[in-house]
């Protein structure tokens, strides 16, 4: 019986895949591009980062300078607030116009006594 059986195509012989020399340089620019377009995307990624980083530093000092200057205008408000309640009673502002431009009610006498000096100016 096994005179029956032949081959079909007896000089073909069945071939390996061996990898060629072009296979392996398409394989290797393949690994190179991939690895190139990962080293962008981390270098942008990293710039935005650092970037971000820095935009949030300049508006945190921002911030606070602000919070301070608002600290400041609130007291000045507060002490301006004082003088205002001050200047608006009637006895404040007279003795106040007294002291400062030597006024005297009627009647009353002004007595001008020399400024207290230091030792220091006393001994020169």
């Amino acid at each position: 019986m096994a005179s029956n059986i032949r081959q079909l195509r007896p000089t073909q012989t069945v071939k390996q895949p061996v990898h060629t020399s072009r296979s392996l340089r398409v394989h290797k620019r393949r690994l190179v591009t991939f690895a190139a377009a990962l080293v962008m995307i981390c270098g942008v990624g990293g710039y935005q980062l650092v970037s971000t980083n820095n935009a949030i530093k300049t508006q945190s000092t921002a911030v606070a300078s602000a919070k301070a200057d608002l600290a400041q205008a609130k007291a000045q408000k507060q002490s301006l607030k004082v003088k205002i309640d001050q200047l608006n009673n009637e006895q404040y502002l007279g003795k106040l116009v007294r002291e400062r431009y030597l006024m005297s009610k009627p009647g009353e006498v002004v007595f001008s006594l020399p400024s207290v000096q230091t030792d220091t100016q006393n001994s020169n």
